[in-house]
């Protein structure tokens, strides 16, 4: 019993004469979001991208599938080339049908414009090109 009562002095001695330091508690935001370190902006967004479960959906079509559309593009690129190119003296009044879209162009030499209208049946929506020219 006397052996711990000394124990437990020496302890008490222990804790008394030692120096107490201590400063005041600051908090700091970790996000720059809220005034933190813009340095941690990048380990942030990393994190978060690795904990994300969900991941986009997308479908990859067979090469044919994509071949129709960009030969749409390439062959409506050519008739606009063409009507900008010249005045449009190559271009035929007339309709055209590209895959499913039907292109109707009209040569208005009272007005000088190109008309180009590009339709799709399926869907039934309608753009217009008008090309000013000079004769």
């Amino acid at each position: 019993m006397k052996l711990l009562s000394v124990i437990a002095a020496l302890i008490l001695f222990v804790f008394i004469t030692c120096e107490a330091n201590c400063s005041e508690l600051i908090f700091q935001f970790v996000s720059p979001s809220f005034g933190g370190n813009p340095l941690n902006g990048s380990f942030l967004l990393q994190q978060a991208q690795l904990q994300n479960k969900f991941k986009e959906k997308t479908e990859e079509k067979p090469l044919l599938e994509q071949f129709e559309p960009m030969y749409q593009a390439q062959y409506l690129s050519a008739i606009l080339d063409e009507a900008y190119k010249n005045n449009g003296a190559n271009l035929v009044d007339g309709t055209y049908v590209i895959g499913g879209l039907t292109v109707n162009v009209t040569k208005d030499s009272v007005n000088r414009v190109i008309t180009l209208l590009v339709s799709d049946p399926s869907t039934g929506r309608q753009t217009t090109f008008q090309i000013p020219y000079t004769p």
